[in-house]
């Protein structure tokens, strides 16, 4: 017997409330029931997906009953409107991060468990197969031991980015809005992180958040990871310009990400394995070969609603849980907190 799809409604019709809007139209495994946002643009987007439009969630839960949200709001409003859904009985994809800080997320986290909904952090990149192999190939030892990482995110945000005043208050710079994006990878891949050091900078444009940043981060297993990230850089080097998932960004096809092992090399997010040639003895004098590893391409929001039916229909563990993107959250906010007592960071758990 044919399921009935998952009736869903999205909060924030931002460019992200509007992919996942969109999505939730043309899934065969979910209904878009209403967006939620006072915006003009919700009204739009509304009229164009044929469902009905509410100013707040209090006002869409008392005149329909979905299944799920989709909470695709600025951070702030995280907490509130997904303790007004989980206390509605309402089951939780929350954009990342989850929340502003570690005691909103874990208020969400709890009254979630409370209420007995499950709560799924969007984290969308784990869903791609491209992160999904680089974890085989990490995890299953191809690389030997994992020694460090070197990972590289630059773009040139445009000025008009800006003139959005949410966007230059602080927690809005790149660290907690697109770097946590690549934290979050970091742990999927390595394992979690134990210290953190980092040093923040605005030279690029004189705002009061950083637009640059610098981190050294140890992994519990021992490596260790460089990340040097920047807004106000053009360059071809992040992964949403290699990996093509944002189809608001050029693609470069220039690898963002080092992998180093004492057996291999991998660079990402094009899954190169470069290694020592067969029979020879591993010195910096032996030939370099190289592999790369083809996978079929998928788009990660897709796959990351397909989860999220899963987890509300079946009750599938959630890819990334409230508490993993709790972790997350926790490990990208101590980079800002290095930066600013200039000391070394062990992030909280919780």
């Amino acid at each position: 017997m044919e399921r009935p799809p998952v009736q869903i409604a999205v909060i924030g019709a931002g460019a992200i409330g509007q992919r996942h809007a969109r999505l939730c139209a043309s899934h065969p495994e979910s209904t878009l029931r209403a967006i939620v946002d006072p915006a003009p643009a919700a009204i739009a987007l509304a009229d164009e997906l044929d469902v009905p439009v509410f100013a707040d969630i209090e006002s869409m839960i008392a005149a329909i009953r979905p299944e799920a949200v989709i909470v695709a709001t600025p951070t702030p409003l995280h907490e509130s409107i997904c303790v007004a859904a989980a206390e509605a009985g309402l089951h939780l994809l929350v954009e990342k991060p989850i929340s502003a800080d570690i005691p909103s997320a874990r208020r969400i986290i709890d009254v979630a468990e409370a209420n007995g909904v499950s709560l799924l952090v969007g984290h969308h990149r784990r869903h791609n197969p491209i992160v999904a192999a680089a974890r085989e190939i990490i995890g299953g030892g191809e690389l030997g031991r994992l020694l460090a990482v070197n990972m590289l995110w630059a773009v040139r945000k445009p000025d008009a980015y800006f003139t959005v005043p949410w966007r230059t208050q602080p927690g809005a710079g790149p660290v907690l809005t697109n770097l946590i994006h690549d934290i979050d990878l970091l742990r999927h891949l390595c394992g979690e992180i134990s210290a953190v050091t980092a040093h923040v900078g605005n030279m690029g444009r004189g705002l009061a958040i950083e637009d640059t940043t610098a981190v050294l981060i140890r992994f519990e297993t021992g490596a260790l990871a460089t990340v040097t990230a920047s807004d106000a850089a053009p360059s071809p080097w992040s992964w949403d310009a290699n990996s093509g998932e944002n189809p608001a960004i050029r693609m470069s096809r220039a690898n963002s990400t080092r992998f180093l092992g004492t057996q291999a090399a991998l660079e990402f997010p094009d899954l190169r394995i470069w290694r020592h040639a067969t029979g020879e003895e591993p010195s910096w004098n032996a030939t370099s070969i190289s592999e790369e590893r083809l996978v079929t391409p998928a788009d990660a929001y897709h796959s990351q609603l397909t989860h999220f039916c899963a987890v509300v229909r079946d009750g599938a563990a959630p890819v990334c849980s409230g508490e993993d993107g709790l972790r997350t959250l926790a490990a990208t906010s101590a980079i800002l907190l290095s930066a600013s007592e200039n000391r070394t960071i062990v992030p909280e758990q919780g």
